[in-house]
């Protein structure tokens, strides 16, 4: 009986030990296994807690900076890092300490709770240029998720990405807003994408749908595609209802970024598709009042950089020329992306115009930049730590400006969001569904379709 009591007792302490071995991810500041204490054992459920180790939980790419965040006071100055698959010691280094201030959004009533008092330092480790999958540990927090280093951790997902974008989607603004984001990818990275020829593919079924969602005869866009067959059978003042003159706009623009893009291939096709954008484009003209700036600015900076006509000039003359009371926005906000379209003409630029276009959008990114700097997380403080689009769009702005310059600081911040992006954040989660070891749980944590196009925009950025 005796003996039983033993191996029973020996039974349990080799389960609990093996429980007790480090779990997964890290990221650019650091490796955050677990932090959830110095006893590693995940063999139960444990309540939501912040963690204080936050790493990317996917990994860095091998000739990337790699840093952690930890979070907390009087730290032992020491941490390390262990091979997960034999549990060595491959590195030993020191924390930096870095207390830009309380770790808590701009909004008081967002500050992460118990965080108040905990100071901030980092954890560099980029001298690992060894493949592999990783922990960090430090004896005042314990372990962080694994993670991995090497040149192609990030192409599952990217496929998921793809994946997302393969679904449909009913709203044409959100389509609209999605596959700008892509089509400006692929002029800026044309060399990186993972599957270029898919990519195509998505592209032109998603522009084969805008097609459907446009009135042949009045070239105005409805709002949604769902019931497009009921809406085409009634009469002209019932389908009124029905029509958006934002998605008019933005439809008008898409569609000539496209074309812009196929006229070397395939002239006919290209063809087509401007006429479609340009028919759209006079529809909105009857009603420009009640088009939002940004959408109107979009759709005529890019069928300017497609056709140089004359009347997109004078139509961007006025926009430009507008005070910011004056402007209204639309719901997804296509200023980027007509900034983009004028800075990258090929002719017939006005050098004010450009001057005027550049300090505007340079004035982004240097406050981007500076706020930046007064995060603890390396994004920007303006925003708000779950507004995931207002950072994808912060880092749009990045890859425009680093595109047109070539500043190594942007570079460098555009992968400190994908860090923040894949775990490197205050609720220590993975904004991608189905990745990391802390997963996002509600909808509005996540990468979704529709900021989807925007993450991918992303990934290709941090490839530099």
């Amino acid at each position: 009986m005796k003996h039983k009591s033993w191996l029973s007792f020996l039974l349990v302490l080799c389960i609990l030990m093996g429980c007790s071995q480090p779990k997964t991810n890290t990221d650019l500041v650091g490796n955050d296994r677990d932090t959830l204490g110095l006893a590693p054992d995940f063999s139960y459920e444990v309540a939501k807690q912040t963690p204080n180790i936050l790493v990317n939980q996917i990994g860095y790419l091998t000739d990337n900076n790699k840093v952690a965040i930890l979070r907390g006071n009087n730290l032992h100055d020491v941490f390390y890092v262990y091979d997960a698959y034999n549990n060595e010691k491959v590195f030993e280094g020191y924390l930096i300490s870095d207390n830009i201030g309380v770790t808590q959004s701009d909004n008081a009533s967002e500050t992460i709770e118990s965080e108040e008092q905990k100071n901030i330092y980092l954890a560099d480790f980029s001298q690992i240029k060894r493949n592999g999958t990783y922990y960090v540990y430090q004896k005042d927090l314990g372990y962080s998720y694994q993670f991995e280093i090497g040149d192609n951790i990030y192409d599952s997902v990217e496929e998921t990405a793809l994946t997302l974008l393969e679904t449909e989607d009913e709203d044409v603004s959100k389509i609209c807003y999605q596959l700008t984001a892509l089509l400006i990818t692929k002029e800026l990275y044309p060399d990186h994408l993972l599957e270029a020829e898919r990519l195509d593919k998505i592209c032109k079924e998603k522009i084969e749908m805008l097609l459907q969602a446009q009135d042949t005869v009045t070239g105005n866009v409805y709002a949604d595609i769902s019931d497009i067959n009921e809406i085409q059978e009634l009469d002209e003042q019932q389908k009124q209802q029905y029509i958006s003159l934002a998605a008019t706009a933005e439809f008008a623009g898409v569609l000539a970024i496209y074309a812009n893009q196929i006229k070397a291939t395939d002239r006919t096709l290209a063809y087509q598709y401007q006429q479609a954008a340009e028919k759209a484009y006079k529809a909105i003209q009857l009603s420009l009042d009640n088009v939002g700036y940004d959408a109107g600015y979009f759709a005529a900076s890019h069928l300017y950089r497609l056709t140089g006509r004359l009347k997109y000039a004078q139509a961007i003359e006025q926009y430009l020329n507008m005070k910011e009371e004056q402007k209204g926005y639309t719901e997804y906000d296509f200023s980027l992306f007509a900034d983009y379209g004028y800075l990258t003409l090929r002719y017939g630029s006005n050098l004010a115009w450009s001057e005027l276009v550049m300090k505007r959008i340079m004035k982004q990114a240097e406050e981007i930049s500076r706020t930046v700097g007064k995060n603890n997380y390396y994004v920007s403080e303006k925003r708000e730590y779950n507004d995931i689009n207002g950072k994808l769009k912060d880092m749009s702005n990045l890859a425009l400006v680093n595109y047109i310059i070539t500043n190594h600081e942007y570079s460098t911040l555009q992968k400190n969001y994908l860090d923040y992006f894949l775990g490197r954040n205050p609720y220590n989660i993975c904004y991608v569904d189905g990745f990391g070891t802390g997963n996002a749980i509600n909808d509005e944590e996540k990468i979704n379709s529709e900021n989807i196009g925007l993450f991918y925009l992303l990934l290709q950025s941090t490839k530099l």
